[in-house]
């Protein structure tokens, strides 16, 4: 009784991925989806039809600035209901959605979930706001590798790798050799025998 009672009342999920994880990191991988600061300023200045642009920072965040003609979603309800229609409205115009945050990596994981949801018309700033807002965005001032390429390392493996070097041969002998330790032994105390 149970058990019809829960299959009566079960609602179908709101919510379904149409791709695998696997397939989502082939299109990751292939970087078909990403696009260029450079690129971006193009299509705000020539005003080309066909873009919509997404800031998925906090409203504060937005306010304080903000790419030109975006639209604040922000990430924790960039799955609401009004939303999702919006998005199947631009993936039926044909319209190129393009999603930042204050950097890349804060677009990535919506990014990620949208296209597991078969949205194929979503893409990702390369260097997010940040970069947008501060890097040098003109051709001929470009650095050769421009820094929305260049990963910050966790660790500095250099100066760690420099350190290991500077210690010499005694100091890693002596800490390579375990210290010996004599055991005391007391002597037995005859007893004495008697009555």
């Amino acid at each position: 009784m149970v058990i019809v009672i829960g299959l009566l009342t079960i609602n179908k999920p709101d919510l379904k991925y149409q791709r695998t994880t696997d397939e989502t990191l082939v299109h990751l991988i292939l970087n078909e989806d990403e696009l260029y600061p450079e690129d971006l300023v193009g299509i705000i200045e020539m005003e080309e039809p066909g873009y919509a642009i997404i800031d998925l920072r906090s409203p504060y965040e937005f306010i304080k600035g903000h790419i030109r003609g975006a639209v604040n979603i922000p990430t924790n309800s960039l799955l609401d209901k009004e939303n999702l229609k919006e998005f199947k409205r631009y993936a039926s115009d044909s319209v190129t959605v393009i999603l930042y945050g204050q950097t890349q990596l804060e677009a990535n994981g919506p990014w990620m979930i949208l296209k597991q949801m078969g949205y194929d018309n979503f893409k990702i700033l390369l260097g997010g706001y940040h970069y947008f807002s501060t890097g040098p965005l003109d051709f001929y001032d470009m650095p050769e590798v421009p820094e929305y390429l260049v990963e910050e390392p966790a660790c500095d493996y250099y100066g760690i790798m420099e350190e290991l070097g500077n210690i010499t041969n005694e100091e890693t002998e002596a800490a390579g050799q375990p210290q010996v330790v004599m055991p005391v032994r007391k002597k037995k105390e005859n007893v004495v025998e008697g009555g």
